[in-house]
């Protein structure tokens, strides 16, 4: 899936873990030495956490990601006795170089007769890792960063480009993110599979001001660093932001207190809006937000809440000074 990116706006990012966790399944499993009589090769890949990213900043497609990656490996001295165990690399990082890759090995049964297999990984398996974490970035970039990639334009109007591609998608939610059981929501003669995503984010002020961040055309402004193309803050009313790549209309408005709309980002399938709901809790000296979405399209889920939180919670704090950013 083309993300739409128009005026180099940054909300373009696209999660490439499920298929990190594919790729290197396929690379590291076929890794193996042998030398005097001792073999030894990678088995498995036990876990691969962190994040992994493609993403598009200020025009440029860059991949940014920061894994933990644990294997398994099995091998046999000269005698024929057999052993296996674990291969820990903490850091597999963008900005990583080869050379700075750190390998913790263990034996699952450590035993004096099993050594020339430990030993044998470290020697000629571990330069073999590091060929292939090296080459990852490079693979990375080759496979998804076309997707990405924005199309020069003098007017902001034009889009990317549509490439198909199967849009990425996530078995669970973000820690903080409840998904519900996905819906499907029919929009103008197609189906379209969605989750609805709740959070809280705190702000350092009243509920008031809060509210007015969001309906107030000039604080739109400073928070998006541009002028709504279109914005309207009443019952009906729309809203055009991010150069064309964020519109909506307001459903409904309850001072201070509530802000119902639809929401969609242009990439989403024809016509297809979410409902955002905004709810505006006033504490003893801050305010929580309570964000219900509505009507996600699955596999969008991660990277919206992701962007809301970039572009809108973040935002809203470094420009107006509402809290600390995490």
């Amino acid at each position: 899936m083309v993300l739409h990116n128009p005026n180099n706006w940054h909300w373009v990012n696209k999660d490439a873990r499920d298929w990190t966790k594919d790729y290197f399944n396929q690379k590291l499993t076929t890794i193996e030495a042998e030398e005097n009589g001792v073999s030894v090769k990678v088995t498995k890949v036990l876990s691969i956490d962190g994040d992994v990213d493609v993403s598009q900043r200020k025009g440029k497609v860059i991949t940014i990601f920061d894994i933990n990656v644990k294997l398994e490996y099995s091998g046999k001295n000269a005698d024929g006795v057999e052993a296996s165990g674990s291969i820990n690399v903490p850091e597999v990082a963008h900005d990583t170089e080869e050379d700075e890759y750190v390998f913790e090995i263990t034996n699952y049964a450590d035993a004096k007769d099993k050594q020339a297999i430990r030993d044998l990984v470290r020697t000629k398996i571990t330069p073999q890792l590091r060929k292939a974490f090296g080459a990852f970035s490079g693979d990375l970039m080759a496979e998804h960063g076309k997707d990405i990639q924005h199309v020069p334009s003098n007017d902001p109007a034009v889009t990317a480009k549509k490439v198909a591609a199967a849009p990425s998608s996530s078995n669970s939610a973000t820690k903080d993110t409840k998904s519900t059981q996905s819906e499907s929501v029919h929009t103008k003669g197609h189906v379209v599979n969605t989750v609805t995503l709740t959070e809280t984010y705190e702000f350092n002020t009243s509920a008031e001001q809060l509210y007015l961040t969001f309906v107030e055309p000039q604080r739109v402004a400073a928070f998006t660093r541009a002028s709504p193309r279109e914005f309207e803050p009443k019952e009906g009313g729309k809203f055009v932001l991010f150069g064309g790549n964020v519109e909506g209309a307001f459903k409904s408005l309850e001072q201070n207190k509530k802000i119902v709309q639809s929401w969609r980002l242009a990439e989403w399938p024809k016509d297809h809006f979410s409902t955002l709901t905004l709810v505006f809790d006033q504490g003893s000296d801050s305010t929580n937000l309570r964000l219900k979405w509505d009507g996600v399209p699955v596999g969008q889920d991660e990277v919206t809440k992701r962007n809301f939180e970039d572009y809108y919670v973040r935002s809203i704090k470094t420009t107006f000074g509402f809290g600390a950013i995490l």
